[in-house]
């Protein structure tokens, strides 16, 4: 890994490209969601372990804020999933923009108009594809999925805290933690591997090893180098291309609703890109304009 010197963004955009991945492959497994839950974070950790080195992580209270939320932000959309429409499960993890505006704007005291214009845009975008859920929600499920935001929040600002010179093995760390309380709360959920097919299983590790390892190890290693909310913002690559990649192989189409919200959630980031084109904490270190305060 310290030979890969792609950019910060570059690198959260490519953790968001194997997190659309999900979308597809789920669609394929007949499987009980914790059991695609935790075992997929156990492979993906068995994957990502021979890469962890604890000495160049800090063993705070950021790495407990981190592996929390990262359990937390998985059991909560699993649970929505089976509770509330599938669109308002995905997207509410991506109402994170919103919190992290709040909390830079506490840190700061500074209302930043160049920042809350595309976080604006962008949660419209947000609320037209989560409207395409039609009328199969619930009251708890929609709680639920509300707070995968703020879980989706902390676990990056835990990242730029805890990773140290490691980000690859704090997502080790939060796969072994994530993997062992699902089946803890849940173990009845094991009893679906005595019935996986070869298939299954070959899905199941493309899931472990490509989109929960790769994905959240790039992402990991991205936000070390832009501010927590332009790596939240980067992040909806994974709600434009999962349906698109379902689109493409499984011929299932997204709804009108569906590409109204992709094309205000794109406006969104492309005002974002315009308007705060500094946003990288490289940049910040080199001397150039800060970005607020939690690009630290």
């Amino acid at each position: 890994m310290k030979r890969l010197h792609l950019s910060g963004g570059m690198l959260v955009f490519l953790g968001a490209v194997f997190w659309s991945l999900n979308s597809p492959l789920v669609k394929y497994l007949s499987l009980s969601s914790f059991l695609i839950c935790g075992l997929r974070s156990v492979i993906a950790a068995g994957a990502l372990c021979p890469l962890l080195r604890p000495r160049q992580l800090n063993w705070n209270g950021w790495m407990i804020l981190y592996v929390v939320s990262y359990a937390g932000l998985c059991l909560s959309i699993i649970m929505a999933l089976s509770m509330t429409a599938a669109p308002i499960a995905i997207g509410m993890q991506y109402t994170s923009i919103i919190w992290l505006f709040l909390v830079r704007l506490l840190k700061t005291r500074r209302f930043d108009t160049r920042a809350f214009i595309p976080v604006l845009v962008i949660c419209v975008g947000v609320v037209f594809f989560m409207c395409s859920g039609g009328d199969s929600s619930s009251q708890l499920g929609n709680l639920i999925a509300l707070v995968e935001g703020v879980f989706f929040a902390c676990m990056t600002v835990g990242s730029k805290k805890a990773a140290g010179t490691n980000p690859v093995g704090l997502t080790a760390v939060a796969n072994t933690f994530t993997g062992a309380v699902v089946f803890l709360l849940f173990p009845g959920a094991l009893a679906g591997l005595k019935t996986m097919t070869g298939t299954e299983w070959l899905i199941m590790l493309v899931l472990g090893v490509v989109q929960v390892g790769g994905g959240y190890a790039f992402y990991n290693l991205g936000v070390q180098k832009v501010s927590a909310q332009k790596a939240s913002i980067i992040a909806l690559w994974e709600m434009i291309l999962g349906p698109i990649w379902v689109a493409l192989f499984l011929k299932e189409y997204p709804s009108l609703i569906v590409l109204i919200g992709f094309v205000i959630i794109l406006a969104g980031m492309l005002l974002d890109s315009l308007l705060n084109s500094s946003g990288s904490c490289d940049t910040h270190r080199n001397g150039a304009r800060q970005d607020g305060a939690l690009c630290k």
